[in-house]
């Protein structure tokens, strides 16, 4: 096999493994959404400084979010 092949097929790999992550990930935030609406989920501050959100929710526990980078 010559490099080039290798090359453009490891480059087509990573671009397939990447959609198919996003779209995993679109259908769990549609999960996440469903809950908090379900659980009547409030947000809650976070003080120690990380990049994660917390919903306190009526199943008594608080959710950790992590907040994207936009």
């Amino acid at each position: 096999m010559k490099i080039s092949t290798i090359i453009v097929a490891s480059i087509a790999f990573v671009v397939l493994g990447d959609i198919f992550l996003l779209n995993h990930n679109r259908s769990k935030e549609e999960e996440w959404d469903a809950f908090r609406e379900a659980h009547h989920c409030i947000p809650v501050s976070v003080t120690d400084g990380s990049n994660r959100s917390g919903y306190q929710c009526d199943d008594g526990q608080i959710h950790y979010r992590w907040r994207q980078m936009r």
